[in-house]
């Protein structure tokens, strides 16, 4: 049985940001009236670093800012399907015969994203090729699904992503609790002494890069692998499956699947960019009642929105849809310095004098206590007494650094 559904009725009209990476923002190749197929290329920098493409047929008839759900208002292309669903001449590659910067530039032309960073930047020569199966809990289950839909797929976009690197190892951590999905997965690698999965106990921040890695190796290491001085390189079985897309098809990345939950049904969904969530909502039963707050991605680390309109984006993972008693209602109060954000912090941060000199807009002094080495957990402000909002002002603070 599949664990991913598919919305089947096309928009009304798609919105595509021009903006889905960190760095220079991306320019409009198109104009108002032009006429544009599936995966399309309908914006890039001068740099060319992340393209975006269009994932459906039609007629753009907008460009202007609108709401992006995890920016400001930024430019948008907004295009009207003609419910044609033509596209763009896929061309798919067979790997084998790619050298790695061959490899790597069909990845940079695909367009291929994962939490804001273009995924052929992060391919520099590595011993080991990580992909992350974890899913934040408790609620995120993208990746479980998509291991159990496209097991297949998944190792070929590893194998893909090790050939890119010069890898000669790859693995795949999830969570223990699993059983199925670490049952298909092994079977998808029976055939390859290179390739292989690793069990970890579920933590919240397990899942995060750099943690994430670290407790692979750890893991490793304690079965008698000596990669404990490796040099890894780490993306989401998501990515990995768009990468196998990508080359293998040749169809850049235009669609991503997320979970959505608080509505009729909660499920996994495989969703077109730039559809407007109300109707990733709609395509999941509807609201369970009067919608008090939307978050895109994790309870935890999610954005909420003012709007329903906001698009999904290459880096929206999750649709959290809360109501009347899920929300707090509580005003934010001064710290009282007791410390509690600094006893979770898993990276042995401050979050406290983070917090102090974001609000001052003193910057400089963020990036002395190390501000780029917090994941956004998200724990220092469940625990805050006060309340205060921790991650989105440490977000505040990096958007401004960058």
């Amino acid at each position: 049985m599949k664990q991913i559904t598919s919305i089947a009725k096309i928009p009304e009209k798609v919105t595509i940001p021009l903006q889905q990476h960190v760095g220079v923002e991306n320019r409009s190749l198109v104009i108002v009236g032009d006429v544009v197929k599936v995966g399309q290329k309908i914006g890039e920098s001068e740099s060319g670093i992340s393209p975006v493409h269009s994932s459906v047929s039609g007629k753009v008839i907008e460009i202007s800012k609108h709401p992006h759900p995890f920016y400001e208002n930024t430019p948008t292309i907004i295009i009207e399907p003609n419910g044609k669903d033509s596209s763009i001449e896929f061309k798919a590659k067979d790997y084998s015969r790619q050298g790695r910067e061959q490899i790597i530039e069909i990845i940079k032309e695909a367009g291929i994203v994962e939490s804001g960073i273009p995924v052929h930047t992060k391919l520099n020569l590595s011993d080991v090729v990580i992909l992350n199966g974890m899913d934040e809990p408790p609620y995120v289950a993208m990746n479980h699904a998509l291991m159990l839909d496209f097991p297949d797929e998944i190792i070929e976009g590893l194998k893909i992503l090790m050939k890119a690197t010069g890898a000669s190892r790859g693995l795949i951590g999830i969570d223990i609790r699993d059983s199925d999905v670490i049952n298909r997965m092994n079977r998808a690698v029976v055939d390859d002494s290179n390739i292989g999965t690793v069990s970890l106990k579920t933590t919240y921040v397990q899942g995060m890069e750099g943690l994430f890695a670290k407790a692979v190796v750890r893991k490793e290491l304690s079965h008698g692998q000596q990669i404990s001085n490796a040099s890894t390189m780490t993306v989401t079985v998501g990515t990995a499956k768009v990468v196998y897309d990508a080359v293998c098809t040749g169809k850049p990345m235009i669609e991503t699947v997320i979970t959505v939950l608080g509505t009729k049904k909660s499920q996994n969904v495989l969703v077109k960019i730039g559809t407007p969530v109300r109707d990733v909502i709609r395509h999941c039963g509807g609201y369970s009642g009067e919608p008090k707050k939307i978050i895109i991605n994790g309870p935890m680390t999610g954005m909420a929105q003012y709007t329903d309109e906001v698009p999904i984006v290459k880096g929206t993972y999750g649709v959290f849809v809360q109501y009347e008693g899920d929300v707090s209602t509580v005003e934010p109060g001064p710290c009282i310095n007791c410390a509690k954000c600094i006893d979770v912090c898993p990276v042995n941060l401050l979050p406290n004098m983070l917090v102090a000199f974001a609000g001052d807009a003193r910057f400089d002094m963020c990036e002395n206590y190390n501000i780029s080495a917090c994941v956004e957990c998200g724990k220092c402000a469940y625990v805050c007494p006060s309340k205060i909002p921790i991650v989105q002002l440490i977000k505040y603070a990096k958007g401004w650094i960058k």
